[in-house]
């Protein structure tokens, strides 16, 4: 019995964009690419089998296709082809896969009857049906996408057999492979997706998922799989583990087969350090800003969050320490002290409140210097599920990892009557926006530009040299000054008054300008807890309860919860 294990890599192109995934997934790959290899070469001589390593290979691969993540996806079909001639069975693993025992996996499947083996995704399929991702734009690597091009290929028509493969993990006997025989099939379905495409734009299709159909190795396979006859078999969670970037506990111990979707490897290898911070430095009364506060509030919005601060900040500061120890990361956390006075000093036209902000930045930097990994949360951020990091899930190794707001998110329009009714203060995501919108289109900087919230930020000593957030400081606070002061700019006055200092619109503008790729934080790893009326406050009213059971539903869906509402009593106060 000849069987073989293989792999296929190849060093694709980078793409000049500062939230494209597929550079920093490349990145991380490209670290970690030796234990990789060396992995899959140490299982395959374990298990008595060869293994063979395609790198950079695919030049001599006849593929008309302009997408190469496609390319080289449909290129390990080719190769599992060729194989198959040669070998009885053949095992295909992804270069983002860990094998993690010493079990034999031929041994372990019944390859002579149950055809492919391989791992469903339909947990992940928004929906089955067309109307209902009418217009969802849903990326070229969504199991929704792969889902729909399977059954368009098929008719159309709801088949309970219909499902999105991921090609990450395939094992075959060799007879199943030339039963299939992907090489001459591939041109037979490339031309099918084409018919359909065709039709879609004659007819006038409006379904945007449709005219965004493409060749999908893994959308092709399963409709050769059902068109050909070819018996397939979902291999089970411990022959096929995916991680993604959503938050859940693995315990990699009872996982044979670990395929790091999110390239997240250092999870497993378990090889880096981390630290993380919080801040607290109470501001006195006489130095406090004010901005829109709460509707009918007897307090200014400052004063609020101060006496809630003080209320709950070792309530606050346990529960980070916790997850720290779970995670084992160091803790730190910063006050008033000599360090942040010697700071303080450095921005004298500045408030308090907004040196506070830059002085969080400056320490982030800072710890990158020491550490491999650095999180930081505001004070206000509460940890749901103790245990889970967020080092494992997201990359920032490569990327500058916050939560941001497009434009489009915060419904930003310069028609009608938006800038007449402007009426948003300095703290306003909107001031930031085009606060940020100013400072690049003084640089001469395309201004289109996103809102970042910093009160959860992680990022490496690579990122934070890239950011280069410091170097300059000065230089942007006198120009945003000059912006705000500027009566002759094209910014309205409403606009150009709400502008101020905040280290958000500086980490906007430094993100841009600085060409640095930044992975935004979805509200698994951020969920924003915003303001309320003054009832949610006060025990007992129908407001505080409400706001109570709906805080209670949030704790099992999310990691981190940011109280920008500082209600911290719907988590601490039975």
């Amino acid at each position: 019995m000849k069987r073989i294990i293989f792999t296929v890599y190849d060093d694709l192109n980078e793409v000049d964009d500062t939230h494209d995934l597929g550079t920093p997934a490349v990145k991380l790959v490209d670290e970690y690419f030796d234990k990789l290899l060396q992995n899959k070469k140490d299982y395959a001589e374990s298990i008595g089998v060869d293994f063979k390593f395609y790198h950079n290979t695919m030049k001599d691969f006849d593929c008309d296709i302009s997408l190469e993540f496609t390319k080289v996806n449909l290129y390990k079909h080719h190769i599992m082809c060729k194989l198959a001639e040669e070998y009885d069975e053949v095992l295909y693993v992804d270069m983002d896969v860990v094998l993690n025992t010493k079990e034999n996996m031929f041994d372990e499947h019944d390859l002579e009857k149950n055809g492919y083996h391989i791992k469903y995704q339909d947990d992940h399929v928004q929906s089955t049906q067309v109307k209902e991702v009418l217009f969802n734009e849903i990326g070229l690597r969504s199991p929704t996408l792969k889902y729909h091009i399977t059954k368009a290929m098929l008719g159309g028509e709801d088949n309970e057999d219909i499902h999105v493969m991921n090609t990450g993990i395939m094992l075959a006997n060799s007879k199943w492979i030339q039963k299939l025989d992907f090489i001459n099939n591939m041109q037979v379905a490339l031309n099918r997706l084409e018919e359909i495409k065709r039709k879609a734009i004659k007819e006038n299709e409006q379904s945007y998922i449709t005219l965004h159909f493409y060749p999908n190795n893994e959308a092709l396979f399963a409709w050769m799989v059902l068109e050909y006859d070819i018996p397939f078999y979902n291999l089970d969670d411990e022959w096929h583990c995916i991680v993604d970037h959503f938050p859940k506990q693995y315990n990699f111990n009872d996982m044979k087969a670990i395929h790091f979707i999110n390239k997240k490897f250092n999870s497993f290898f378990k090889d880096k350090t981390y630290a993380m911070f919080s801040i607290h430095v109470d501001i006195p009364d006489d130095k406090l800003d004010n901005p829109r506060g709460h509707f009918n509030a007897t307090v200014s919005k400052s004063k609020h969050v101060k006496d809630q601060l003080a209320k709950y900040k070792d309530a606050l500061i346990d529960n980070h320490k916790q997850q720290a120890d779970a995670i084992n990361a160091t803790y730190i956390h910063y006050g008033r002290d000599e360090q942040y006075e010697e700071f303080y000093k450095r921005f004298p036209d500045l408030s308090e409140y907004d040196v506070i902000n830059l002085y969080k930045i400056w320490l982030l930097d800072k710890l990158t210097k020491e550490y491999d990994g650095v999180l930081y949360v505001d004070l206000d951020c509460y940890f749901t599920k103790i245990g889970i990091s967020i080092f494992d899930y997201v990359p920032w190794e490569v990327a500058f990892c916050c939560n941001y707001s497009t434009p489009q998110d915060l419904y930003i329009n310069r028609t009608g009557n938006y800038f007449e009714s402007y009426r948003y203060d300095f703290r306003s995501p909107h001031a930031k926006y085009w606060n940020t919108h100013a400072l690049l289109a003084e640089d001469e900087i395309d201004p289109v530009c996103d809102v970042y919230n910093t009160g959860v930020m992680v990022a490496s000593r690579k990122v934070m040299d890239k950011l280069n957030y410091f170097s300059d400081i000065d230089k942007v606070l006198s120009v945003m000054k000059e912006l705000k002061e500027d009566e002759y700019s094209m910014y309205p006055p409403q606009i150009r008054k709400s502008f101020g200092y905040d280290n958000e619109t500086i980490t906007s503008y430094k993100v841009i300008k600085n060409n640095v790729f930044s992975f935004r934080l979805n509200e698994d790893w951020h969920f924003k807890h915003n303001e309320n009326y003054p009832e949610s406050y006060i025990k007992d009213t129908t407001t505080y309860i409400r706001e109570k059971a709906k805080i209670a539903d949030q704790l099992n869906k999310r990691q981190i919860i940011h109280f920008i509402s500082k209600n911290f009593s719907l988590v601490f106060d039975k």
